[in-house]
């Protein structure tokens, strides 16, 4: 994943300008006074690059509603890739050691009664 880097207010206006001042997710023009952030078209998670080419302005909310809609191509391209390398989830209950017993009505891992 390529690390993310912040941008120059000079940079932002160039992503502004390139893009004709259009919010690229819903087409509309963002006004003055609206809030916009600068959005990676395909997402650095998914390998997109961190350059210019890959930037363009959106509206606050048409940028969160898109990153709430890709967590789930993050996350999935994430568990690829742990498989890939051959990392396994940990398990989340684990045997108690020799001599010891897991106890539901404290919660805990505690030593056998002989």
């Amino acid at each position: 994943m390529t690390a993310r880097r912040s941008l120059s207010p000079m940079q932002r206006l160039k992503v502004f300008e390139a893009a004709s001042g259009r919010c690229h997710l819903c087409e509309q023009r963002i006004q003055v006074g609206d809030k916009w952030d600068v959005e990676h078209v395909r997402p650095l998670a998914l390998l997109g690059a961190d350059d210019q080419s890959n930037m363009r302005p959106a509206h606050k909310d048409c940028h969160k509603t898109k990153t709430k809609a890709d967590a789930a191509s993050w996350s999935k391209a994430k568990r690829i890739k742990a498989k890939l390398l051959g990392i396994k989830k940990p398990s989340s209950f684990r045997k108690p050691p020799p001599g010891f017993k897991y106890d539901w009505r404290v919660g805990r891992v505690v030593k056998e009664a002989r």
